[in-house]
């Protein structure tokens, strides 16, 4: 109980660094980045920035303090000098491109340098475990938090017909808990000195502690950006959830093995950023290569979404559903829709065709009439398209704009 009430009270130091509050600005910015592509292309804000930085700040605190647990649990302990070096590391490659803001490829050089070079002195079996917790907890957050308050686009097909997407971008602040081996004459703030029972540690370190172990509160930052073109939002994300899982237990797996035979250290080192990369760029062509969900059908009008407390959530409708007639009066554009939607009708009967089956959706409004049924739908014909661009870092974005003013110059 009391090595549980230790890495409690630790952890809930890590609430109080200033590192941590930069990263909640760094998430809220998140937040209110994707509430703007969702006003432009929804017309309105669905729900509040503070009610979806609330809701990733809460999963990510249970992530957090669940990694912690398992952290000290195992035993994986890491050279101070180590989290020195892989943070600023990490911020390094955030300025290259955002998504390069992760520990499997700041892990990844620092373990190779230590390897090679000596330096930084550290664990290396310790820090790739670590980055195997950490995308565990990711595929979890994936998995449960992923899909929520995704956003609908319009994207080109490969045929140049319009269909629907749903574009997912998330952060998580992740407050943690490490034990670190720091030297017997450093004194780290924040930190607890921690006597750890006979049966610990399973994971074995590469260095034995001489001295009580060190539990220091961090913190980490976990990304996702996805879009889900070949299935709905949970499915995709679902998928995604599963291939990261798939990925940190596998990276697990060699830590162990590299903890008790060296050369897998290299093998370890090697594969972390390598796979995650491959993961990503598998990822990204299954779905622009992929059979698209949301596409507008030979009759009548396919779903892209259904907004909270409108009419057809009321209706029971959902995402794919093929709208076919509008109280007898077929319909085969949004137009269509529109039109009958004008006369304010006060009981409205849908037919629709949700996937093998034709249903009959009802709903009424005998006060102001209902003219919008809060649903968007994946038009035949638009102008307006989603283009899916990398988030480049701010040295890609200075280049960028110094070399578009040293153009303007020349032409001049």
């Amino acid at each position: 109980m009391s090595f549980i009430k230790l890495i409690l009270s630790v952890f809930m130091r890590s609430f109080t660094s200033f590192f941590f509050m930069f990263l909640l600005m760094m998430v809220y910015w998140n937040v209110k980045y994707s509430v703007g592509i969702e006003e432009s292309w929804v017309g309105f804000i669905r729900n509040r920035p503070i009610d979806q930085f609330l809701d990733v700040v809460l999963y990510g605190m249970i992530a957090g303090l669940l990694a912690s647990f398992i952290i000290a649990i195992l035993g994986i302990t890491i050279d101070y000098k180590a989290i020195l070096v892989i943070w600023p590391l990490a911020l390094l490659l955030m300025l290259f491109d955002e998504r390069y803001m992760c520990f499997s490829y700041a892990g990844g050089i620092a373990s190779l340098s230590s390897l090679m070079f000596g330096w930084p002195k550290m664990d290396v079996s310790s820090v790739i475990a670590l980055v195997g917790i950490l995308h565990l907890m990711e595929s979890m957050l994936i998995y449960m938090d992923g899909y929520k308050y995704s956003i609908p686009v319009y994207m080109e097909h490969r045929t140049f017909d319009p269909m629907g997407a749903f574009i997912m971008r998330k952060m998580w602040p992740i407050p943690l808990v490490v034990l670190v081996l720091p030297e017997s004459s450093t004194k780290i703030a924040g930190s607890i000195g921690l006597e750890m029972p006979n049966w610990w540690p399973v994971f074995s370190p590469q260095y034995v502690p001489e001295n009580p172990l060190v539990a220091l509160p961090i913190v980490a930052l976990l990304g996702y950006a996805d879009i889900a073109i070949t299935d709905t939002p949970k499915g995709r994300t679902k998928e995604s959830g599963f291939w990261l899982c798939a990925y940190s237990l596998f990276i697990l797996i060699l830590a162990v093995v590299s903890s008790r035979i060296f050369w897998v250290k290299y093998i370890a080192a090697i594969c972390m950023p390598i796979l995650h990369e491959a993961i990503i760029i598998f990822s990204k062509k299954s779905q622009k290569k992929g059979q698209p969900v949301f596409t507008a059908p030979w009759r009548g009008v396919r779903v892209l979404d259904v907004f909270p407390d409108s009419h057809g959530q009321k209706m029971g409708m959902m995402q794919g559903d093929i709208v076919l007639s509008i109280n007898n009066s077929q319909v085969n554009s949004m137009g269509g829709i529109d039109e009958i939607l004008s006369y304010r009708p006060y009981f409205i009967w849908i037919e629709i065709k949700r996937k093998d089956k034709t249903l009959v959706l009802e709903t009424m409004d005998y006060v102001e009439g209902i003219q919008d049924l809060g649903v968007m739908f994946v038009p035949r014909n638009t102008s307006r398209y989603f283009l899916m661009e990398e988030r480049k870092g701010l040295i890609f974005r200075a280049w960028e704009k110094i070399s578009v003013k040293f153009k303007k110059n020349k032409m001049a």
